[in-house]
């Protein structure tokens, strides 16, 4: 018997998480929770806990880079 478990996904078109984007995060955060973004009705993008990414890498032999800085154009 394979041992599963579930996670409460909530979806919501980006449209609307922009409103409520500190809701999406404290849900990942704090209730472990993924937010599913949608654009045009196809799912697009998730906002997971971090612990969720971490792992996510770990299992696939990943690292992460950080991104260069954006620049400011004065």
């Amino acid at each position: 018997m394979t041992d599963t478990s579930t996670r409460t996904e909530h979806v919501e078109r980006i449209a609307d998480v922009r409103n409520s984007f500190a809701d999406a995060v404290g849900r990942a955060r704090y209730s472990g929770e993924v937010t599913v973004l949608t654009s045009r009705g196809k799912r697009a993008a998730a906002i997971v806990p971090m612990e969720f990414y971490e792992s996510a890498l770990t299992a696939l032999g990943e690292t992460a880079v950080a991104a260069p800085a954006k620049s400011k154009k004065d």
